[in-house]
Parts: structure tokens; sequence; C-alpha cells
């Protein structure tokens, strides 16, 4: 299986949940991911983990919701704790505080950063030293 490098037709077909997101928008994200999972990955897995790493990042923004209400980016993204009297709500960043799996980069908060931490280990797994 040769390598293909995604588009937003080709993202949006595996993650139908961002439909609503802008073509221009998957773009941006697609370049920057095509320069995380480069030729140094399984040929493989690369294609599959740019768009996990992609859907990663737009969850994080707050898509595909920031671009269904047309919410900027605060008060979008996961809920990282609620409180019901005199109401507050946290949401969970990227760069915030722990991810409660112990990853400093955050990919502990969805469910995209956890496949690709996965396909990450399988790429490049730990080394021995004897």
């Amino acid at each position: 299986m040769a390598y293909t490098a995604p588009t937003p037709t080709t993202f949006k077909a595996r993650c139908p949940e961002f439909a609503p997101v802008s073509d221009d928008l998957v773009q941006l994200m697609i370049d920057d991911a095509i320069g995380d999972v480069g030729d140094t990955w399984i040929e493989k897995d690369r294609s599959r983990a740019q768009m996990l790493l992609i859907a990663h990042w737009l969850t994080i923004e707050g898509e595909p919701g920031r671009s269904t209400t047309g919410q900027g980016s605060a008060g979008t993204g996961l809920v990282k704790r609620r409180k019901v009297g005199d109401v507050e709500v946290e949401f969970a960043t990227a760069g915030g505080s722990s991810s409660g799996g112990g990853s400093a980069s955050g990919y502990a908060l969805t469910s995209y950063g956890q496949e690709y931490m996965a396909l990450m280990r399988r790429n490049f797994p730990a080394i021995a030293v004897v």
C-alpha cells in the first residue's frame, strides 16, 4: 500500500463528524500534520496517523461545534470540570494542566490523540539499552 497524503475529502470520509469544518482549515491542519508525521513512519501508518492527529487538533480547538455554532475558541473543546451551583465550567486545552494520562502533549485528552499515540509507539518503540 503506497502512501497517499490525506485531502480534506479523504479526512472527512474517515472522520465524518468534521464535515462542517471548512476544507481550508482542514487543509492547513493536513499541512501541519504532514510535517509532524513524515517519511520516518511506517508507510501504511502514515496517512492514518496524520488524520488522527488532525482530528485530535480539531477536537481540542472545539470542532466541529465551533463551525456549526460559530462560537469562538473560548468556551469550546472538552469539558474538564463542571460545577452546577453557581454554574462553573472549565474546558481542557492542549497545553493545559494535567491530561490524565501523564502526556505533556495532551494527546490523552481525546480518543483520536490516544489512537495516534498507539500508532506512534508502534512506529517508534522504546529501546532498551543493556
